[in-house]
């Protein structure tokens, strides 16, 4: 088990070989996700009722009506995920790499040489990802409730999330919190055997586990909030055209820095509240991110 520094087993070369391929990982698991959004038909729904954000949804909806689902998302979601695999075993098994999937309070270390923990890898950090994004979606849902019925982008959002969007304040949240710990649950049996992890002294402990690993989630915010409160601040003084989505990002970014206004923070025509809410956002991320292992290396409490 990795909470900080290189696992005991990773060499100096190999420990070297993650860090150029990080961002294999990321893209794969932004790809990833991509997929199974087109797969749930994310952006789809109600086609009907909202305009179109782009010319493909323009010809598709010209298209006519019928399920509106990437029916090949999914095989190639499955490839995908097994190419990855394919690709960190063909290209490491030299170094024996340690090849990291992280769940906020905790990351495991993956021999990158041995087939079958490559290829649990590579489903579990695409599974990871997917959960996250679900709480950041959630999260945007909570933020833009009050025009949710006009906005197009928060309509697909809520269709997405399902039954959890209509709940009150941060509840829809929950369930995909809940997810990650039902998955760290779920693959901690096997990781204890493979000896990844050490066992756990009991299920107080393993369910204690879960519990800090859900809440360590909640770090997934911090690089799209600050994104939010970045974008605020260039979109109220560079004009990027007329696009629903930076009409979408304006809002969203101003209903998080919002509540800065009572406090002296402009200079002229230039109001640093995205900014100073921006640092606020990283702030408290970055505390969550560094606080949760930290506690996860503490239990049993």
């Amino acid at each position: 088990m990795i909470v900080s520094g290189r696992p005991p087993w990773v060499t100096a070369e190999a420990g070297r070989f993650p860090a150029r391929m990080h961002w294999l990982d990321w893209m794969t698991d932004l790809v990833g996700l991509m997929l199974w959004l087109s797969w749930r038909g994310f952006g789809a729904q109600p086609a009907s009722a909202r305009p179109a954000l782009t010319l493909v949804s323009n010809l598709r909806h010209a298209g006519g009506g019928g399920s509106r689902r990437g029916t090949l998302a999914l095989p190639a979601l499955g490839v995908l995920l097994l190419a990855r695999a394919a690709l960190h075993h063909t290209l490491s098994p030299n170094f024996a790499d340690a090849v990291p999937w992280s769940m906020g309070a905790v990351t495991i270390a993956f021999r990158s040489d041995l087939w079958w923990r490559i290829l649990s890898h590579s489903f579990l950090s695409w599974a990871a990802l997917v959960l996250k994004a679900h709480v950041c979606f959630a999260f945007l849902v909570v933020l833009r409730r009050p025009d949710a019925d006009s906005d197009p982008i928060t309509q697909s959002l809520k269709a997405e999330l399902g039954p959890a969007a209509r709940w009150p304040w941060g509840l829809s949240m929950v369930p995909f919190l809940a997810g990650l710990g039902v998955l760290w649950l779920a693959a901690s049996p096997v990781l204890v055997g493979a000896g990844l992890v050490p066992a756990r002294v009991s299920t107080s402990h393993a369910l204690q586990q879960a519990v800090v690993v859900a809440l360590g989630g909640l770090g997934s915010l911090k690089w799209p909030l600050v994104l939010l409160c970045l974008m605020r601040f260039l979109l109220d003084h560079v004009y990027l055209g007329a696009m629903p989505v930076w009409d979408y990002l304006h809002v969203t970014g101003g209903r998080l820095s919002g509540w800065l206004a009572v406090l002296p923070l402009r200079w002229g025509r230039i109001d640093l509240a995205p900014l100073v809410a921006a640092g606020l956002c990283w702030t408290l991320g970055h505390l969550i991110q560094g606080g949760a292992p930290r506690l996860f290396l503490r239990l049993p409490l």
